[in-house]
């Protein structure tokens, strides 16, 4: 057991103690916890450790938070607020160095973050020198199997190989209709809700609707399976999903805890392993998965192999057909393929469209813009649904949701480790050393993108195609360099045409002048309780 997950553990035994939790269980966890965390947490904060972290750290001339307490360090502010918060502060505040990184400290050890382009370049850029820390990959691994995003070294590279072209643009040609059904059946149940009220218009909270629009997507283009889950949210499906990605609205204190807190500074393999709720929640929802993807796999296999005649339609129609049809005969494999696209790729998305409706509803002007565009494309369809080539032609839905890609990550954090000593600028990064890079952060740097960083300007995409970016590592929201996300392509289309379809058909507004709804703390940018008026055109 590593030592930060010794001084997690006591962190958690202190709060679940402070609340006072009563019941055998939780007696139980706080003794556990106690036991395993007290025999070794004074080799964690002892004093010569705190000494080699201030005086004789090989980056201890690195700048780093001012009022930064002794032991602790910064690790309150960046539990206590959601993760991008405190690091924008911190991007806007600690000096910059030669090098371009600064630090923090997270209870007894110390991370960098990469400041400027340069420093972020250096770590983006060089996949195999910067990879993810063993503790991230062991949390992947757990969850999803050796995929894209957990595959690291010549893994990574034969299975990009093999997932590049299935994420083509012939592919997305294709897909465009099963994403256009799609929307059009989310804004029929949008429609259903307005119908229910005497005017025209609903307050509805829309990111239930988006996870279970996205999911239906992912669903059909992924598996060819249709889940129907934005009229049948009681679908086992969708159940595994809030199960595996919960949302913290309803969770108790503690729930909200051991969800939100805990994973940022506990190892993975050892979190999986607390007999705690919502950790059993989310091995249930994994296993149904598992469960599920599994027989489509075998239902697909069967399917290609009966086809004596090469047809082009069995084995193409989805993703899962194609990475089959590709000769890839590894059943572990496609399983985490497959869990690493629907995880993935239905969480961002979800998130995201969640927060460009709420733009939308925040910026009528905007609003209106698009809503003219989009009419005019529509306007003489002669077929159910525009084109990829059409959709991709609307210049301003692109401005526009590229605005909200830089404003709201999905992902606000991500991690990576040196996998041996090196030397960026002038500093030497010893071998082990933990970096963090913010999306949330770099997307929303004045340095990178001017003095209006934190202002919603769609403009700024209309006067230049990158956005006004001084370099091409300050918009990190799909990643960067040689691992940027292979989906990307493919979860921008699908956002663009159930934009295309909703503002088409209703006017969004502020169910509240001026409010914003609160951020979910954890590893995505989940909106709380985000609501809008939704208006019938």
């Amino acid at each position: 057991m590593d030592v930060q997950s010794l001084f997690a553990l006591a962190i958690a035994a202190a709060v679940i103690s402070y609340l006072k939790l009563s019941g055998a269980s939780y007696t139980i966890i706080l003794l556990g916890l106690l036991v395993s965390a007290i025999t070794q947490l004074a080799i964690s904060l002892t004093f010569s450790s705190l000494v080699y972290r201030w005086f004789l750290s090989p980056t201890k001339s690195l700048p780093h938070p001012k009022d930064t307490p002794f032991i602790l360090g910064n690790l309150i502010p960046f539990l206590s607020e959601p993760w991008g918060f405190p690091l924008v502060r911190w991007q806007r505040t600690v000096a910059t160095s030669i090098s371009g990184f600064y630090r923090v400290f997270l209870g007894p050890y110390d991370y960098l973050i990469p400041k400027t382009s340069q420093a972020v370049m250096a770590v983006m850029t060089q996949p195999y020198l910067f990879h993810k820390p063993a503790a991230v990959r062991s949390g992947l691994v757990e969850s999803l199997g050796v995929g894209l995003v957990a595959a690291e070294g010549s893994v990574y590279k034969r299975q990009k190989k093999l997932l590049t072209p299935i994420f083509g643009m012939s592919r997305n040609r294709r897909l465009v209709p099963q994403m256009w059904t799609k929307a059009i059946i989310l804004a029929d149940k949008v429609q259903e809700h307005i119908s229910q009220t005497e005017s025209k218009s609903d307050v509805l909270y829309m990111h239930p609707l988006t996870m279970a629009a996205t999911l239906d997507v992912i669903g059909v283009t992924t598996l060819g399976v249709d889940f129907d889950s934005v009229t049948r949210p009681d679908q086992p499906i969708l159940q595994a999903y809030q199960r595996v990605f919960p949302s913290f609205e309803n969770q108790t204190t503690i729930e909200k805890f051991f969800g939100a807190t805990l994973p940022a500074i506990i190892s993975p393999h050892l979190l999986f392993k607390l007999p705690l709720k919502p950790i059993q929640e989310f091995h249930q929802g994994m296993a149904f998965l598992k469960n599920f993807c599994s027989s489509q796999i075998r239902q697909k296999r069967e399917e290609i192999e009966n086809d004596k005649n090469g047809n082009i339609d069995i084995r193409e129609k989805d993703i899962l057909s194609a990475l089959i049809a590709s000769g890839l005969e590894d059943e572990s494999e496609i399983l985490s393929h497959i869990l690493t696209i629907l995880a993935a790729g239905h969480e961002s998305t979800a998130i995201t469209l969640a927060w460009a409706i709420f733009k939308l509803a925040q910026h009528p002007g905007v609003q209106d813009k698009l809503r003219v565009e989009v009419l005019v494309a529509t306007k003489n369809m002669k077929r159910e649904g525009l084109t990829l080539d059409e959709i991709n032609s609307l210049t301003y839905l692109r401005c526009f949701l590229m605005e909200v890609f830089r404003l709201y990550p999905a992902f606000p954090a991500m991690m990576r480790e040196a996998s041996q000593g090196t030397t960026v600028g002038d500093l030497k990064i010893p071998k082990g050393k933990q970096i963090m890079v913010s999306p949330y952060a770099v997307n929303r740097s004045q340095e990178l993108w001017g003095d209006d960083a934190d202002e919603f300007r769609v403009e700024r995409w209309e006067e230049s195609y990158s956005g006004g970016a001084k370099t091409s590592q300050a918009f990190l929201t799909f990643s960067s360099g040689p691992r940027i996300c292979i989906g990307k392509d493919f979860a921008t289309l699908s956002l663009k045409v159930f934009l295309t379809v909703l503002v088409s058909k209703f006017r969004f507004e502020e169910a509240i002048p001026g409010w914003h709804p609160a951020i979910q703390k954890g590893t995505s940018l989940k909106p709380q309780g985000l609501k809008v008026k939704v208006t019938q055109l």
